[in-house]
């Protein structure tokens, strides 16, 4: 991501003190969409995880013992 703010805020100029003078446009894309996709796919798997044993009533027995603590 911060090769891409870079690539859009700097002028032309700032380039030359690239890697390869290049902004990398294609890699910085990819490796985005990579992050992206691999979220995409873990976070289901990792919710899922989390809640397992969680029942519906479970947890609205643990909230209502948070509120009667807060207030």
């Amino acid at each position: 991501m911060g090769l891409g703010m870079r690539s859009a805020l700097l002028p032309d100029a700032a380039v030359a003190v690239e890697i390869g003078e290049s902004w990398r446009h294609l890699e910085t894309a990819g490796v985005l969409g990579a992050w992206a996709v691999l979220g995409l796919l873990l976070a289901p798997v990792l919710l899922r995880r989390m809640v397992r044993g969680e029942s519906g009533s479970s947890v609205a027995a643990r909230r209502e013992r948070a509120l009667r603590r807060v207030g």
